[in-house]
């Protein structure tokens, strides 16, 4: 009787197997690991690393100008077949310009890209001087406050910037407030100086004449704009 109920094991065996639509989510999940199986579209092979935002940072930001591949692999010190591997991917996506000449190839921002001036923005946001000055000033003893004043504080200000054929600061200008030695100032400002490959000035004030108006420097610097850097 029991049997009967059941089948036997045989006839289990011949029956035609049943065809399991699988759920809506399940159909999605394969599409979704499909997606993310696809290769990276070669026009944004953008922040792959922490070098490769480097590397912008360096051929971005501040004046333009052409560079060997052996100079950036000594700023960003890493080997020269790193750097030319990141090049060459970039320059393929239209975002670097390289040039042939009898000495090796030069490398140079590609100003008529149309995603040049909004990656630049994104390069400053990331890897530029504010973030390269917070890193090396920050850790100072008896650092109160940081600041970027003069043209880099005003490029952080205008939301447009850059644009096409504007022209980015070559210095970059800090204000370090707090009992902070002078020359503590002066060795972070040459660290962020090799890593953004352009001038870093350090201006050391104490709390005391930061809050008083009888500087004439410190006015200067107030009439102008000012960016306040958060401290950890």
């Amino acid at each position: 009787m029991r049997s009967n109920v059941l089948g036997s094991a045989a006839e289990f065996r011949r029956r035609p197997a049943r065809r399991v639509r699988p759920p809506v989510d399940s159909h999605l999940a394969q599409v979704f690991m499909r997606d993310l199986r696809t290769p990276a579209p070669p026009q944004l092979p953008i922040f792959r690393s922490r070098r490769q935002g480097e590397l912008l940072a360096r051929l971005l930001l501040g004046p333009e100008r052409e560079m060997t591949m052996l100079d950036l692999a000594v700023m960003l010190r890493t080997d020269l077949g790193t750097v030319a591997g990141e090049v060459e991917r970039l320059a393929r996506a239209g975002i670097l310009r390289l040039r042939r000449t009898p000495a090796g190839r030069l490398v140079a921002r590609d100003t008529s890209s149309p995603m040049f001036a909004p990656l630049a923005r994104l390069v400053m946001l990331g890897f530029g001087p504010s973030a390269v000055v917070t890193e090396h000033f920050a850790p100072l003893p008896g650092i109160a406050e940081l600041h970027l004043f003069g043209a880099w504080a005003g490029h952080y200000a205008d939301d447009g910037y850059p644009s096409r054929g504007s022209e980015p600061s070559g210095e970059v200008e800090v204000l370090v407030v707090g009992d902070v030695s002078r020359e503590a100032a002066f060795v972070a400002a040459q660290e962020c100086a090799a890593r953004l490959g352009l001038p870093v000035h350090a201006v050391v004030r104490s709390r005391a004449r930061w809050r008083e108006d009888d500087d004439p420097f410190l006015r200067e610097i107030r009439s102008g704009h000012v960016l306040r850097i958060p401290l950890p």
